[in-house]
């Protein structure tokens, strides 16, 4: 967490719409980072969990290119929010790992459905 506190340090309170943008748009290289790597651990997990048929694929790239999309646009609206609000040293660190948190929870979230029923199958072949 310290690493992540130091990557998203805020130099001056006082900055200007071009120096929040630069701020943001310079992090949305970590944020597409762990946000990939952490979609390729999600994608991993149901792909274990999953017996597909030949020919059968787990990846939908409409969906997957639809949510790089999503996260991006919602990304955008860190530096839009603080350009608007009270310019603070903390906001856009706290806004970005709010932001970060809320994104990983929907990359993560099927994975975890797909390990709840694949438990769910597990104690349905006990019985």
């Amino acid at each position: 967490m310290k690493i992540l506190n130091s990557l998203l340090a805020v130099d001056q309170e006082d900055r200007n719409a071009i120096q929040i943008i630069r701020w943001w748009e310079i992090r949305r290289i970590l944020y597409n980072l762990i946000v990939f790597i952490c979609g390729l651990v999600s994608m991993s997990i149901m792909s274990s969990l999953i017996n597909l048929e030949p020919g059968e694929d787990l990846l939908e790239n409409i969906a997957i290119i639809g949510f790089s999309i999503l996260c991006n646009l919602a990304y955008s609206l860190g530096w839009l929010t603080e350009i608007f609000k009270k310019k603070t040293k903390t906001y856009g660190p706290k806004m970005f790992k709010i932001g970060l948190y809320f994104t990983l929870f929907w990359v993560f979230l099927p994975a975890a459905l797909h390990i709840i029923f694949w438990i769910g199958l597990g104690f349905e072949k006990m019985n």
